[in-house]
């Protein structure tokens, strides 16, 4: 069968969210049509796969603390979900999959700096534009059950109690289990911190609700499954996106005189001669021929070979707003993805001793670094440590090409310096290098999982903010719903969908 009469799925995006649509899509399709029939599913990246977020962070999945948002059917559902994958693929051995304890450690400060420290660059200038992809806001004393609260920008002010101010400020706020089930633990249940530096420290997680994953092995292995099973993946950018029944409104002028006849009237040197749009009228051909095609949408691509389909899943992490410039998107205002690049920054580190199966969520209290500081440390099954913290709210758009650096010297360099306080096994000659990447922040704290309203076959899924690791896999499973059965049954997608808010 040829492929124009083949049914084309176009994914734009080989992050976690793109290759776990294009995984379950394939892998459903392969379910339900012999390989003649079968439709054609397409992978656009215009770098490699996971070259950012989903390729530079921690892997952290937690069950339960999106208990109580939006995402906590999201959240419980992909984390069992992570658990088949790793069951039927081998996760453990290929992805680094394990259940781990998880602890919040809370540091009074660090009370000695090395004097070559102590310069004017390690004060933090950015106050007002710094925060952490998670930061872990100390219990607050009071009359009523205190709550343990985990963080990844800055804390909300309360507001009045209602759906949009609640939700407005949920992506400020993920919540842990309540203080009354969180224990407190010895400080040497975790040695490979400065113990004597360690003011409390709770287990808020256990080998039953919080595991890991390495996120990039994770990626490229769910891509590896879904090529053998007939995935196509293309490395191009798309720079537009036309539907082939619409008709863009030309503006038409008249050439006054030359039409008539009329012999042309002496004209000032000042007014530039109106000549015929030759070159419009051809564009104009062009465009038709282009749009005569059997498909409601073509993808333009960078590198040319257009790509005819009959839907298309925008799932370009940052970069999703990209689709406000394409023709087929003309109806998706900003508003409904406000979704923005968090810049956060991380390390990697290679300790002499493996460090056990204990991710530690540290925050640094009143400490010679001026003001709270807050940093998340995830050993791996291979014995590298993924440390993250120093994110800097940028307001513009990601770069381009993800592959630009996009990384502080500044950032890094005190993200080093505070890792090297709190853990003797994490030492400046441990850290092998610093980076940054951009995590794709939604402005009310939750993704956009939905079809685009009244569209023939367009659809976005963007926006899963710190924890687009854990919720990857049940999006790509609920998106593949959407594209195959036109509607999704394992999940509920109310809450997730583009006109909601606006």
């Amino acid at each position: 069968m040829m492929d124009i009469d083949r049914e084309t799925v176009v994914i734009i995006g080989a992050g976690i969210v793109g290759v776990s649509t294009a995984y379950f899509t394939v892998k459903r399709l392969a379910e339900k049509h012999p390989a003649e029939t079968r439709p054609r599913v397409v992978l656009l990246e215009q770098c490699e796969p996971g070259c950012s977020a989903s390729g530079k962070s921690g892997g952290f999945l937690a069950r339960h603390w999106s208990d109580g948002t939006d995402t906590e059917q999201l959240a419980q559902f992909s984390y069992d979900l992570h658990g088949k994958l790793a069951q039927e693929h081998d996760g453990a051995e290929r992805w680094g999959y394990r259940p781990l304890d998880t602890f919040c450690a809370d540091i009074d400060r660090i009370p000695i700096m090395p004097a070559k420290q102590h310069k004017t660059s390690h004060q933090r200038t950015e106050s007002e534009s710094v925060v952490t992809s998670i930061e872990v806001i100390a219990t607050h004393s009071s009359n009523s059950s205190a709550v343990s609260t985990m963080e990844y920008s800055a804390p909300a002010t309360p507001t009045a109690n209602s759906d949009d101010n609640q939700q407005s400020h949920t992506h400020g706020s993920i919540s842990v289990p309540d203080v009354s089930s969180v224990k407190e633990v010895p400080p040497d249940t975790v040695p490979w911190l400065k113990t004597r530096l360690v003011n409390k420290l709770r287990q808020v997680g256990d080998t039953a609700s919080t595991a890991q994953v390495d996120p990039l092995k994770l990626t490229r292995s769910l891509l590896t499954e879904a090529r053998a099973l007939g995935l196509e993946v293309i490395r191009a950018k798309a720079i537009d996106v036309v539907e082939t029944g619409y008709r863009p409104p030309i503006i038409e002028f008249s050439v006054s005189n030359r039409a008539s006849g009329d012999s042309a009237q002496p004209r000032s040197p000042d007014v530039p001669e109106i000549v015929e749009p030759a070159t419009v009228v051809e564009s104009i051909k062009i465009n038709k021929k282009k749009r005569g095609t059997g498909k409601p949408y073509i993808v333009l691509l960078d590198q040319g070979q257009d790509i005819s389909t009959d839907k298309i899943v925008v799932a370009c992490g940052a970069w999703a707003n990209s689709c406000l410039r394409w023709e087929a998107f003309r109806d998706v205002s900003a508003s409904q993805i406000p979704i923005q690049g968090l810049r956060v920054h991380y390390l990697l580190a290679k300790p002499k001793t493996p460090i056990p199966a204990q991710a530690v969520f540290a925050e640094i209290n009143g400490t010679v670094y001026s003001g709270e500081d807050a940093i998340e440390i995830y050993p791996r099954p291979d014995g590298s440590v993924f440390i993250c913290g120093e994110a800097l709210d940028d307001p513009e758009m990601p770069p381009h090409n993800p592959f630009e650096p996009v990384y502080s010297k500044r950032a890094t360099g005190r993200l080093k310096q505070i890792v090297n306080d709190v853990s003797p096994a994490l030492t400046y000659d441990m850290i092998q290098y610093g980076l940054a990447c951009h995590l794709p922040v939604h402005a009310k704290g939750i993704p956009v999982i939905s079809k685009v309203p009244s569209s023939k076959g367009l659809y976005i899924a963007a926006g899963h903010g710190c924890w687009g690791i854990l919720n990857g896999p049940a999006t790509g499973l609920a998106v593949s719903e959407l594209l195959i059965d036109g509607k999704c049954t394992s999940l509920d997608l109310s809450s997730f969908r583009l006109d909601r808010w606006y």
